[in-house]
């Protein structure tokens, strides 16, 4: 005989019922948004941009071209202050988003 011929028939009747409908999987809180700061939220845009490109800032070589690059835009914008196209505040403003925006390899 084989093992299916012993074993036993399953109970059908209406007190042997499981009912699971109350044990239905409960759905996962949501998760809670992350808030990145801004200086964050400017180094995933700019990562972005480089991905796009196929490049990435965590990549060594990328990230020294970033900071290279930035160090021209930083000359240009001293520049554009001692030749008095942008006023103090204006060039504040830029410099302190540059400096941000240096700091996006190491926040990516």
């Amino acid at each position: 005989m084989s093992s299916a011929e012993h074993a036993p028939a399953p109970q059908t009747s209406a007190g042997s019922v499981i009912h699971l409908a109350h044990r239905a999987r409960r759905k996962a809180p949501p998760i809670a948004a992350v808030e990145n700061s801004p200086a964050q939220e400017l180094a995933f845009t700019v990562q972005a941009m480089f991905q796009a490109h196929g490049r990435s800032l965590t990549d060594p070589a990328t990230a020294q071209a970033f900071e290279t690059t930035l160090e021209v835009v930083m000359l240009l914008v001293d520049g554009a202050r001692a030749q008095d196209v942008v006023g103090e505040t204006e060039y504040q403003d830029l410099r302190a988003m540059l400096e941000d925006m240096r700091h996006a390899p190491q926040l990516v």
